[in-house]
């Protein structure tokens, strides 16, 4: 009877684990080396694919999605800043709190073939980026392509800078790592140039 008890519970506490681990798992949209999920999920994006890291960053937002949710943060990317008339650096991507309209994480995407050339790449993108902020926040412009207005009083909060890469990269030094490996990137990143240029994919807004 006691062995039955202990069994049971046992059991049930087995399966209360595996359900946690099952909410954990799909806290973010992941495509675990699954190309053509990734292209169902970016084909109506309507992105410039042309550029290497364009892929890249959008599955890196598809992959924070679900901690973010869209009626309480915005996420975005592909801001330049400058402080003057050159453009200094990027921000891949950038998660913005909407009730506060603080910036509350920023990613730099590096989906290099070498890992630590990507890493210290982008290492020295967050330093600079950084120091402009600390030193000539009120010089300070920002540029965005959906419309996303920023200015350094944004960035006024502590926030991670969270660097990530291709399948892989953790074990690299990187922070996180995408679903994809390299080669799978280029395969999609092919794939949806071919879509869009067949007219079966979004394309980019025409100015």
């Amino acid at each position: 009877m006691t062995s039955g008890y202990r069994s049971g519970k046992a059991f049930h506490m087995i399966l209360r684990f595996t359900l946690f681990l099952t909410l954990v798992f799909v806290t973010h949209q992941s495509f675990a080396g699954d190309i053509q999920a990734a292209f169902q999920s970016l084909q109506n994006v309507g992105e410039n694919w042309e550029p290497d890291g364009a892929v890249c960053e959008q599955l890196a937002r598809l992959k924070i999605r679900a901690a973010y949710p869209e009626n309480q943060y915005t996420i975005t990317g592909d801001i330049e800043y400058d402080t003057g008339a050159l453009t200094i650096g990027e921000l891949d991507v950038i998660v913005i709190e909407k009730s506060s309209n603080r910036v509350i994480l920023v990613q730099e995407v590096k989906c290099w073939k070498n890992f630590a050339g990507g890493l210290e790449k982008a290492q020295s993108q967050k330093l600079r980026f950084l120091w402009h902020l600390g030193k000539t926040p009120q010089a300070m412009r920002f540029t965005s392509y959906d419309g996303t207005k920023l200015t350094a009083a944004n960035f006024a909060s502590s926030f991670p800078f969270v660097f990530v890469s291709q399948a892989g990269g953790v074990a690299k030094g990187f922070d996180e790592e995408l679903d994809l490996n390299l080669s799978e990137i280029k395969q999609l990143r092919m794939q949806l140039l071919k879509c869009q240029d067949q007219g079966h994919c979004k394309k980019p807004d025409q100015e």
